[in-house]
């Protein structure tokens, strides 16, 4: 009898454990895995599900041919398929009206009519999403150079972070959080070709030198100026060889005249941006002009007037326009004719705005028909000279464009956000009294606006 009732105990001692141990994996398991409460509820289910059981009855064909009547633009049953059922069915539930208007179908649908029929059509544009904001910023520097002989790349390259080290955190912040950043790419990628003849100033680049740009927040460069093609053809082709692997697009150059004509979109908040570049300083002997058998870069020789059809052209498909040149004459504020009657025939050809660079100082800044007009961001980081800078932005909501500027120094190799008020505020006077109309102000946080009386 002792030895039974022993057994009996070591059983219910089991049966004990067990009980505990499968209450505590029930517990456990009940806080891993969601109770009945937090899953849809049917009515709930149904909402999610409600676009997916509507989308089948949607004629495609049928949108498309509203939508193309509505705005006059050609719309495809292939770009409202790629659109998804959700812009489809708010779209359809439109199709009844006599007019869809274009502030409707933004709303509607998120994009513009023209970021729509890139995104979902011909796919061009780099799609950089939408950031959350009500606005979107767009920022603009001058010339960078990370030519290997000489200048700045000598300091930089004794420094732990190369270039990255050279350039201030402020700045640093400013380009990285700008939503599309556009840089002037003052030299060639390469190793190969031999220096332009006759030319002063020659640079080069190992390609290696191309992550910087990354590093820097960097989203596309212009080619349209004097040094693209400082070491002839081979380094041409090399140069746009390089942006391409490093994923950076460039504007302003190209193997074609159609190439380097051409806009470099984006898409941003449901909104299309387009850049154009050209360059009308030296003669095109020395950096060629590209034709439609050759390589080159865009041209401005002409008054601007190849630079005016690329604007009209870009306006037809493009939200906004904005033009970067490279003009005028080096380390002078005083401006060329020509920057002042091209800046004002693209902004009558429909360009939202025209930023310039060249002179290696800075110069003024202006208004032609509500449009901004910076007419020299001078030196970002590109020689040993001790100058004032700019990073130069475009904030763009529903409200229009916004225009501000970063002030700093080039100086001793590094670039420098300017801490000093009192060195901002005479900076910007200085800015002002370069600028012709006397039609632009500059506030003490550096917005640039229009003259209202």
């Amino acid at each position: 009898m002792k030895r039974k009732k022993g057994t009996l105990l070591l059983v219910f001692l089991i049966t004990a454990a067990l009980a505990v141990s499968a209450l505590a994996l029930t517990s456990f398991l009940r806080s891993a895995v969601p109770t009945v409460g937090e899953f849809p509820s049917a009515d709930e289910y149904y909402e999610e599900t409600e676009t997916e059981k509507k989308a089948p009855d949607i004629d495609l064909d049928s949108l498309a041919a509203f939508l193309s009547d509505n705005f006059g633009r050609e719309f495809t049953s292939l770009e409202m398929s790629r659109a998804g059922d959700e812009i489809n069915l708010r779209l359809y539930e439109h199709i009844s009206e006599t007019e869809l208007s274009a502030d409707d179908f933004k709303l509607l649908t998120g994009y513009t009519v023209n970021a729509f029929l890139d995104k979902f059509g011909s796919m061009q544009s780099r799609d950089m999403s939408f950031n959350g904001k009500d606005t979107f910023t767009l920022g603009f520097t001058g010339d960078v150079n990370f030519t290997e002989t000489g200048y700045v790349m000598t300091h930089a390259r004794n420094m732990p972070g190369g270039v990255i080290d050279c350039i201030d955190e402020t700045f640093r912040s400013e380009m990285e959080s700008a939503d599309i950043m556009l840089v002037n790419n003052e030299f060639p990628y390469s190793d190969r070709g031999s220096p332009t003849p006759d030319k002063k100033y020659t640079f080069r680049a190992d390609p290696a030198n191309v992550h910087y740009l990354n590093d820097m927040g960097v989203d596309i460069v212009s080619l349209g100026n004097n040094h693209t093609y400082d070491y002839g053809y081979e380094s041409f082709v090399d140069t746009l060889s390089t942006l391409k692997k490093a994923g950076i697009p460039y504007v302003g150059a190209g193997m074609t005249i159609s190439e380097a004509s051409a806009p470099v979109s984006f898409i941003i908040n449901g909104y299309k941006v387009s850049y154009l570049a050209c360059s009308g300083v030296e003669w095109p002997i020395k950096t060629p002009v590209a034709t439609q058998t050759s390589c080159g870069i865009m041209g401005s020789y002409d008054g601007g007037e190849a630079m005016r059809e690329a604007v009209e052209e870009a306006k037809k498909t493009s939200d906004y326009v904005i033009v970067f040149p490279h003009w005028g004459y080096e380390n002078t504020t005083e401006l060329t004719s020509a920057q002042i009657s091209c800046s004002r025939k693209w902004i009558d050809a429909g360009a939202d705005a025209v930023i310039g660079c060249h002179a290696h100082i800075l110069q003024g800044v202006d208004y032609y028909k509500g449009a901004p007009i910076a007419y020299g961001l001078g030196n970002f980081w590109f020689n040993t000279k001790n100058v004032p800078t700019v990073l130069y932005k475009l904030i763009i909501g529903s409200d229009g464009i916004k225009t501000q500027i970063v002030p700093g120094r080039q100086a001793n190799s590094e670039t420098r956000y300017m801490d000093d008020p009192a060195d901002r505020r005479a900076l910007y006077d200085s800015i002002i009294s370069w600028s012709p109309g006397n039609n632009a102000e500059i506030s003490d946080d550096g917005f640039i606006t229009e003259k209202t009386s």
